[in-house]
């Protein structure tokens, strides 16, 4: 069975273009593999901290965001370290970094803590 999926690329760049069209500044801070990198979320939310997600699948196959960081948030300089980090080892990876001021975001699929 062949499963048709976006590229990261495009993913990413068609993410960024719908966060800016909802008044959410969006950056791609790190350029991974075109085609099949990781994508990682940074969501900056100020003064109430920044969520990190990392885009993965669930058992049944289907795309769900994995909170990386404390479900509240955390300090921008602790999840730029946690980026980092899984970068150091993942050069494949892409970080896009959404300014979230409204906390308003929502992901494109459901959050998972696992």
């Amino acid at each position: 069975m062949t499963e048709n999926r976006l590229t990261s690329r495009l993913w990413v760049d068609a993410h960024v273009r719908t966060c800016h069209i909802n008044h959410m500044p969006a950056f791609v801070v790190a350029k991974g593999d075109e085609a099949r990198g990781g994508i990682l979320l940074k969501i900056n939310r100020f003064g109430a901290g920044v969520l990190t997600f990392e885009q993965s699948r669930n058992f049944d196959g289907e795309k769900i965001w994995r909170r990386l960081g404390p479900e509240g948030g955390e300090a921008e300089v602790d999840a730029d370290a946690r980026i980092a980090k899984k970068r150091s080892f993942d050069n494949d990876l892409w970080v896009v970094e959404i300014e979230d001021m409204a906390g308003e975001y929502s992901p494109d699929a459901p959050i998972s803590d696992f």
